[in-house]
């Protein structure tokens, strides 16, 4: 950087009483040596500075003083320019953290790589440099309004300056994307059901699972151990893009009252929706994730060659079966279609009398979804479903701690609307195939 433009951005930082801004900018070391969080602390400080010589240049400008304005527009050109340079560091210091670190590790990879049950919440973790910046200073309406400029909020601007891609995205903070993927966690038919999510910090997370137990045996006194290894295998998780458009009335953004919530769950429905249905019936063709149904190592209970309707309880008591010959654990839910369930819940016996289920079925809770199909094939049957039955606990559901909006504002303009594209990154996996069943061929009554 030209030491005159330095000096002119020192002291016009210096200007608005924040003296660790000019220090920043004094800081001799080298950026190739600092470490990335620091590098990017610097730059979120920085952005921040470069927002108040925005609004001191605009000052500045209505009292017609064009040379304070020339000056100070002239330090947020150096300004800028050194963020560009930490921009550049940053991203090499990422690529080479991208080659060396090939996700295999759980335990050490990220202290955040857990998996977390239905009740626990995203909220709860701290995920990179920008967790607690902002934490509980706005939310996702007011984050929203911001991204079109209806927000006067200082907070909401230094987020999207932090957070602004060169492809017009938007990064969201973490306190504000965690209330987005609690809800729509909280809509997931899957995770009611047991199914964990795990927090996925890179693009590529592989974990291990036990393929095979150990066997004991019996050995006299002085005799050796007959060696019996257990049989590891490697779950990879490989964030997908998971995008939803959300187009809102420009009259809403303005002036509804309740716009965190209406927003939270547009955005958090949709994509709820879809990765249910990916984790139950995903195809496995790129780039969608391989689903639960179509995993090859799971249980298969038919209902026949052309399908059946479900008479009586012998179907989920043989997928229950299934699930104790695989020496897997209780099972947490069955998941259904609504026909399905109205069917299960209303057999009857000879005599017109509900039919009481065993203790066995009955015990298991029954769920439903809207993303169970009704229309499958099964021989001459177009119209059959199927039903799920396992410890759900064993269906993992990773997903990127990062979310990125990007607002559309011309493709909609003559409707008054403004769209916005979110991309969630997130994957779906099996730890124990043999934990579920599915019974295949469920027709109508």
């Amino acid at each position: 950087m030209d030491p005159a433009r330095k000096m002119n951005a020192v002291t016009e930082l210096s200007k608005l009483g924040d003296q660790s801004l000019s220090n920043l900018l004094n800081d001799t070391s080298d950026p190739a040596t600092t470490d990335r969080k620091e590098l990017i602390q610097k730059k979120a400080e920085l952005r921040r500075g470069l927002n108040a010589l925005r609004d001191e240049a605009s000052k500045s400008l209505d009292k017609k003083d064009f040379e304070r304005s020339d000056s100070i527009t002239d330090a947020m050109h150096a300004v800028g320019d050194y963020i560009a340079a930490l921009d550049y560091e940053i991203d090499m210091q990422s690529e080479v953290a991208a080659v060396n670190d090939d996700g295999s590790d759980w335990g050490t990879a990220t202290s955040n790589v857990r998996p977390m049950d239905h009740s626990e919440k995203f909220a709860s973790i701290q995920v990179g440099n920008h967790s607690a910046t902002h934490a509980g200073k706005f939310g996702f309406g007011e984050f929203v309004r911001g991204m079109v400029g209806q927000s006067s909020s200082m907070d909401v601007r230094n987020a999207l300056s932090e957070g602004t891609d060169s492809a017009g995205g938007v990064t969201v903070p973490q306190h504000v994307m965690s209330r987005l993927i609690d809800r729509m966690r909280s809509k997931l038919v899957t995770s009611r059901a047991g199914a964990l999510s795990i927090p996925l910090e890179t693009e590529k997370t592989t974990i291990a699972r036990l393929a095979s137990d150990p066997t004991a045996s019996w050995r006299l006194e002085n005799a050796a151990v007959a060696e019996s290894d257990p049989s590891f295998e490697a779950v990879q998780f490989q964030a997908r893009s998971l995008a939803c458009l959300v187009k809102v009335p420009q009259e809403l953004l303005q002036d509804s009252v309740n716009l965190e919530d209406a927003l939270l769950n547009a955005f958090a429905g949709s994509m709820a929706v879809e990765l249910d249905r990916v984790a139950l019936f995903g195809s496995g063709s790129a780039p969608e994730p391989l689903g639960l149904v179509n995993n090859p190592n799971i249980g298969q209970v038919s209902m026949g060659t052309d399908g059946a309707a479900i008479t009586d309880y012998s179907p989920m008591l043989d997928a229950l079966h299934d699930l104790k010959a695989a020496n897997a654990n209780e099972p947490s839910a069955m998941v259904m279609a609504p026909r399905t369930w109205r069917q299960v819940a209303g057999l009857t016996d000879s005599t017109g009398q509900p039919l009481n289920p065993p203790p066995a079925v009955s015990e298991v809770p029954m769920l439903t979804s809207t993303s169970v199909p009704i229309d499958d094939t099964q021989g001459t049957s177009t119209d059959a479903s199927p039903l799920i039955v396992g410890d759900f606990s064993q269906l993992l559901i990773g997903i990127r701690t990062q979310l990125r909006i990007r607002v559309l504002q011309e493709a909609f303009a003559n409707n008054l609307q403004y769209g916005f594209l979110a991309d969630l990154r997130a994957d779906v996996a099996v730890a124990q195939p043999g934990a579920f069943s599915v019974i295949e061929g469920i027709t109508p009554a």
